[in-house]
């Protein structure tokens, strides 16, 4: 009986193994323990869920639900704040596994306190640890924003070291190159750009001045000019006066010998006169009027000629007004356009545009033999 009854157990055991066996083969004990699962997650969100979830979150909001405490005054938590949070959220963790299982319930509460802390201890612990370690073996890569910082200044660089740069970097050798060129080409902007505002400011200074030079040198002909006409206009004045006064003379001493011919010829006509001293007197007055007549023909020259002589002279002081002030404007430009070909010569002579390329290329150029690959740029 004994025998039957043990028989019968072992049977007993043996179909149970098996089903549990072909359960776990098929997967239904784990559909059995994700549908309880879903049922106590469900019974949990529509019975006391929201509740858990405000107050897991206020006491984060509002740490004064935990404890009343003063807040220092570098932050609104107090230290025991943190600890009571800290243990009230082990307190949720131990609740809400109740639920749904231990591992989904820490997952959701400390895993979240986990990367937070994390995040605190960033720059004090965590720092210090990294610090103490990049001592002795701090090996963190180069970003790829140092080839433009090294494209700044490609005329001056040693390649094999630019390459000893930028080789650890993670960006492809065309990326690397797009960032040394954009580096040189800020090169050669600093460069040129002083030069080219040198020249650009000369040039508005020499436009300026040109028109302020050129201004003043007309207001000063300008006056020349007004003393020359006011002074021919004297000179004329004191010629005519003189002219007028000649002529005046010439005149007067034309009319007395018509009176004196008047009065002879009276005499001679009632016999007082002989022919004689008639004659001789009439050949006397003529070469008296011829006299007056040479000297006016005399004074007619030298008034010619001393019109012509003034004139030279205002043909001379206008020449030489006009020579002061063409070579006063042409030294003055002349000195501005040294200045000016000058710098020209000195951005022409700048020529380190073929070195950075050169220096740019070898560089891309070794980043391609290490990495071997990369597009030939001609």
């Amino acid at each position: 009986m004994a025998g039957e009854t043990r028989a019968a157990a072992v049977k007993s055991s043996g179909i149970g193994a098996l089903f549990e066996e072909v359960a776990d083969l098929v997967g239904v004990k784990d559909l059995a323990e994700a549908g309880s699962r879903k049922f106590k997650l469900w019974a949990f969100k529509n019975t006391v869920g929201d509740l858990w979830f405000r107050d897991l979150f206020s006491m984060f909001e509002n740490p004064d639900t935990l404890i009343q405490l003063e807040k220092p005054k570098a932050i609104p938590y107090h230290p025991k704040h943190i600890s009571e949070i800290f243990y009230t959220a082990l307190d949720k963790t131990i609740e809400i596994s109740a639920w749904v299982g231990e591992e989904i319930g820490s997952e959701s509460i400390m895993e979240m306190l986990s990367e937070g802390l994390s995040s605190a201890l960033e720059s004090n612990f965590n720092g210090g640890l990294q610090t103490i370690l990049n001592v002795w073996k701090g090996s963190l890569p180069p970003d790829v924003s140092y080839s433009q910082m090294l494209g700044q200044r490609a005329d001056l660089l040693k390649t094999k070291y630019a390459a000893s740069i930028l080789a650890p970097t993670s960006a492809l050798p065309y990326t690397i190159l797009e960032g040394l060129i954009q580096g040189g080409f800020t090169r050669l902007q600093t460069l040129y750009q002083l030069t080219d505002q040198e020249v650009i400011s000369l040039l508005q200074t020499k436009n300026q001045q040109l028109i302020a030079h050129i201004t003043a040198l007309g207001s000063f002909i300008n006056n020349v000019l007004s003393d020359l006409i006011f002074d021919a206009v004297q000179f004329a004045d004191r010629l005519e006066n003189v002219v007028n006064t000649m002529v005046n003379v010439a005149v007067e001493r034309l009319i007395a010998i018509l009176d004196d011919v008047n009065a002879i010829q009276t005499r001679y006509d009632v016999g007082l006169v002989t022919d004689e001293d008639y004659n001789d007197f009439l050949a006397e007055k003529d070469a008296d009027a011829d006299a007056i007549n040479e000297l006016l023909t005399q004074i007619q020259t030298d008034i010619d000629n001393l019109i012509s002589d003034y004139l030279s002279v205002l043909d001379g002081i206008i020449n030489d007004i006009v020579s002061i002030v063409t070579n006063y404007y042409n030294l003055f430009e002349s000195t501005i356009n040294e200045q000016i070909n000058a710098l020209v010569s000195e951005i022409n002579d700048i020529g380190v545009d073929t070195t950075i390329k050169n220096n740019i290329k070898e560089v891309y150029e070794r980043l391609r033999a290490y990495r071997q690959c990369g597009f030939d740029y001609v």
